[in-house]
């Protein structure tokens, strides 16, 4: 029988500033909900965000990876094996369910979950690009690969740099930079927008890291030995280039 969920909704007031929280549910199992302002929806921390098992799979990724992987033991060769457009829009409808969850883990600061849902929907797009029997399918998804790269990068980034690990971090940026700059061209302007917005986004990270660094150890010394040297101390620079000779040993 339906039930009203009007007491629910008192509870929990819409606000644009407070519109996300995990709680457990009656299985036991953390979910994520967000208050928006008809209604509040509710999402499966792991598997697939609805929570269905589409053909029995976790999801239908893994349904159709199932069927290629049948392909090849029967024909010794993935050759021949498609996804029609109706396969490649309902693989699309399912990776939109993972990135409204990713948008979300990412707001609450879940990193881990956040590249772990980004990286797959990564995986989701080679494989739509490598069967869809049209390529216009494989597109729709593939305009957006800046962007997820992007995020993926972002939450692994923001990870680290939660841990004070800033060169760590820093590389996240740095070698997304790199991928995004050497992506093939495309004559789409969803494509170009993203390509432009996710550079600008990311090199923007990396002046923010680099300024949140502490500089090492090495870095101090060899600061102290360029002034040391500069004011001609050159007792002081002696003793400083020894104490570099030693951390570079």
């Amino acid at each position: 029988m339906s039930k009203d969920i009007s007491r629910l909704l008192g509870e929990w007031e819409h606000d644009p500033f407070n519109h996300v929280r995990k709680i457990v549910g009656d299985d036991g199992r953390e979910k994520v909900q967000v208050r928006v302002e008809l209604g509040i929806l509710q999402m499966e921390m792991d598997g697939r965000p609805d929570g269905k098992r589409p053909y029995g799979m976790e999801s239908l990724l893994d349904f159709y990876e199932a069927q290629l992987q049948k392909h090849i033991s029967e024909h010794g060769t993935d050759e021949g094996f498609t996804l029609d457009s109706e396969a490649c829009e309902d693989l699309r409808q399912e990776g939109l369910l993972y990135y409204h969850r990713y948008v979300l883990f990412f707001g609450l600061g879940d990193y881990r979950r956040t590249a772990r849902d980004t990286e797959r929907n990564s995986h989701l797009f080679d494989f739509v690009w490598g069967y869809a029997k049209d390529k216009k399918d494989a597109v729709a998804l593939e305009q957006y690969r800046p962007y997820i790269i992007r995020m993926n990068a972002s939450a692994r980034a923001m990870r680290d740099a939660h841990l004070q690990k800033y060169d760590s971090a820093m590389r996240h940026v740095q070698d997304a930079v790199e991928k995004i700059e050497n992506l093939s061209a495309m004559d789409n302007p969803t494509f170009i927008f993203e390509k432009d917005r996710s550079l600008s986004v990311l090199k923007g990270m990396l002046k923010e890291l680099q300024s949140r660094k502490r500089p090492s150890r090495m870095d101090v010394l060899r600061k102290e030995l360029a002034r040391a040297v500069n004011e001609e101390r050159f007792e002081d620079a002696a003793k400083l280039r020894d104490q570099i000779r030693k951390l570079e040993a």
